[in-house]
């Protein structure tokens, strides 16, 4: 299409207007296949679950191959992956808001694991899971081979697998949770109860409140607070995976074009993002980039990198915006331009190479797999351009799209190495080989290299030919039970996979097959007959039995085979009557939620009006104490008054008496007494002649008080 005849008036002006809305529609046009949404298109899962630490001999086997191998860190995991932590090994995997730990002799399965549910089988060992938060719509669900427990609430919840004894000891530390046998009837269990299970129908061997926690229980309990405590929580949702290893390996910054950013602490000479770690094929995504750091993760799928001058610095994107895991968020490069083809010098002979470059902010990343739109335009939410330009929101309305990315010529953002040590998922490091802006000049970009089921790609830098543990087969074959009342997930329904071209390629797995004694059965694929029933204990003495919940008549879905023998997988119903199931099941899960919540407010509520009323009391109680105390004070400060007043009037009294005493002691004899006899040396003084005779004057005495 030429532009000029779009603009036949406004000349290179309005071409250069139109050019990106062009570039944008030409993207579109060139990746229908990517873009265009059919019938058969099934996005990929916008999750993925994260092996983000791991200490002793810990394996995994990816869907689809019958081989284990050495684990590798940060290393996606998805649904039909397994895990294996053999003795005295700990290992801790996130997937969005769940945080997961297992102890040594652990056997783990990612029955389903999309965007709704994360469905587990603990076929033998001991988890705990921390969930953070459950959503609605959402569901975390551990299955075990007596039981599947279903999480109410968000809490911690664990499960020790005995399979010697053939019991399941579940342990509800925070949040509630509902188990289910074969029959479906559930059974519900709060916070701070330990029920042991035996058989696969409820059967209670012990039950007692949650004892305090053992080594592996009290090591769990410190990750997660140190994880409650992560200040990356403050800049990224915590569904995003990953982000609890930023905090010790770099600092935030806010920049005033991109918000919050992390700048990594790394001290290696001409560092960039997609340079030090190796790269595998994972289906269904494709080519995967998987990083040595132990901070390696979060910040190589999803969101932008950018530079701060010299310093490379991670963009994460909003915090509202939820996270969808992207592969590789980069760009290759490569091809031909003319008869020059893009090629890198190993051993003094040019090799066909291929290179990529880190994606900067408003630059939309186009998967090489077939999606909807809609897949697209979620995985590129996280896109920033400019504090001061809106963010990109959808993929068709672009406001900053061309066809040059900022990081693609230059030499310190782009690694390059052979297009043979790429697909065989060889190792970066001694692979690396320096490009110059002059070749970067004649590269131009193209689609990832082509799928491969070379197994060196799929197992990747885990070096499957090195010893590695590998569960008992006895442990991979137990089979658990589910959720009746829900039909995703279930023992062998296959996982969705991408086809690969050609035959399955594999190593020969070990040989390593021990026989069960005692415990769990264990059907092989040659048995025709339905599986043993697991041993029942009989209830320990002197343990109380929790009652279980009146059983409900069951319904048609109730009723399925949970625990079926191994054999072809059914057909899989229309798409229609899947879809139609789903949302049965998600009406159900939402009902439920819905009465569980109404059933806590009522608790809450009474909860409430006790208080209420238990203040009120103590504040009447107070009020009539207070009231008492005033009573006392008052009496006391009376009758302190009344011994002040007696007090004064002794003292009065007392100063009265005192010169009446003395005016006594003064007064003049009587008359008589001068009448008496008298003595030569007591003259009397004659009275004057005609002298009246004065008369004795007398005192008057003071009145006597009452």
């Amino acid at each position: 299409m030429d532009s000029t005849r779009l603009f036949p008036d406004h000349g290179w002006m309005a071409r250069r207007a139109f050019a990106p809305l062009l570039v944008a529609l030409a993207a579109l046009c060139t990746s229908a296949g990517a873009f265009a949404q059919t019938a058969d298109v099934v996005n990929p899962p916008g999750r993925v679950a994260q092996l983000n630490y791991f200490d002793g001999p810990v394996s995994f086997e990816p869907a689809g191959y019958d081989q284990w191998a050495a684990a590798v860190l940060n290393r996606p995991l998805t649904q039909g992956d397994k895990v294996w932590n053999d003795a005295g090994a700990r290992s801790e995997l996130h997937v969005g808001w769940t945080t997961l730990q297992m102890a040594g002799q652990t056997s783990l399965q990612f029955t389903t694991l999309n965007d709704q549910t994360v469905q587990l089988a603990v076929t033998q060992g001991s988890a705990v899971a921390r969930v953070r938060d459950l959503p609605i719509g959402q569901r975390f669900e551990i299955d075990t081979p007596n039981l599947a427990l279903t999480a109410s609430q968000p809490g911690d919840y664990r499960v020790d697998v005995d399979p010697a004894a053939g019991i399941t000891t579940v342990t509800v530390r925070g949040g509630s949770a509902q188990v289910f046998g074969v029959d479906g009837v559930p059974l519900s269990m709060p916070a701070g109860e330990q029920i042991s299970f035996s058989g696969n129908s409820l059967a209670q061997v012990a039950a007692q409140m949650a004892p305090p926690d053992d080594a592996f229980g009290r090591w769990a309990a410190a990750r997660d607070a140190a994880e409650d405590r992560a200040p990356a929580a403050r800049y990224l949702p915590r569904d995003m995976t990953g982000y609890q290893q930023l905090d010790d390996h770099g600092t935030w910054e806010n920049d005033p074009s991109y918000g919050q950013v992390w700048v990594p602490n790394v001290t290696v000479v001409n560092w960039a993002p997609y340079r030090y770690g190796h790269w595998a094929y994972i289906a269904p995504w494709g080519w995967t980039w998987i990083d040595d750091q132990p901070w390696g993760f979060a910040p190589f799928h999803y969101g932008r990198w950018a530079m701060l001058g010299p310093r490379w610095c991670w963009v994460p994107g909003p915090i509202t915006v939820r996270p969808v895991y992207a592969p590789a968020l980069v760009g290759f490069v490569g091809g031909a331009v003319g008869s020059v083809s893009f090629s890198v010098t190993v051993g003094g002979l040019a090799q066909p190479a291929v290179g990529w470059f880190p994606l900067g902010p408003g630059e939309i990343w186009h998967p090489a797999f077939r999606a909807s739109p809609t897949y697209v335009t979620n995985v590129n939410r996280t896109v920033i351009v400019n504090r001061n330009v809106t963010n990109i929101t959808n993929v068709v309305n672009v406001n900053h799209t061309t066809n040059v990315y900022r990081f693609q010529n230059a030499p310190q953002a782009v690694t390059a190495v052979s297009t043979k040590a790429f697909t065989q998922g060889e190792h970066l490091r001694g692979n690396l080989v320096p490009v110059s802006a002059t070749e970067l000049a004649r590269a131009r970009v193209v689609p990832p290299p082509a799928p491969t089921r070379d197994p060196r790609a799929i197992f990747a830098a885990s070096r499957v030919t090195q010893a590695h543990p590998a569960p008992p087969a006895v442990a991979v074959e137990r089979r658990v039970v589910s959720d009746p009342g829900f039909s995703r997930g279930r023992p062998g329904t296959p996982s969705g996979r991408e086809a690969l071209p050609g035959p399955q390629q594999r190593p020969e797995a070990p040989a390593n097959v021990d026989t069960p004694r005692r415990g769990f059965a264990t059907p092989g694929p040659e048995r025709e007959a339905p599986p043993a029933r697991p041993s029942v204990r009989a209830p320990l003495a002197n343990v109380p039995q929790i009652p279980r919940e009146p059983p409900e008549r069951p319904t048609p879905s109730r009723n399925e085979g949970i625990v079926a023998p191994r054999q072809a997988a059914p057909t899989q119903p229309p798409v229609q009557q899947q879809e139609q199931a789903q949302r049965e099941q998600l009406q159900r899960e939402q009902a439920q939620r819905a009465q569980n919540a109404q059933r806590d407010q009522a608790a809450r509520m009474q909860q409430d009006q006790a208080r209420r009323e238990q203040a009120q009391n103590e504040q009447a109680a107070r009020a009539a104490q207070m009231q008492s105390q005033r009573a006392q004070e008052s009496q006391r400060a009376q009758q302190q008054m009344r011994q002040a007043q007696e007090s004064q009037r002794a003292r009065q009294e007392q100063q009265q008496r005192q010169p009446q005493g003395e005016a006594q002691g003064q007064r003049p004899r009587p008359a008589q007494e001068q009448r008496g006899a008298q003595t030569p040396d007591n003259r009397a003084r004659p009275q004057p002649a005609g002298e009246a005779q004065r008369p004795r004057r007398e005192e008057k005495r003071p009145a006597q008080g009452n």
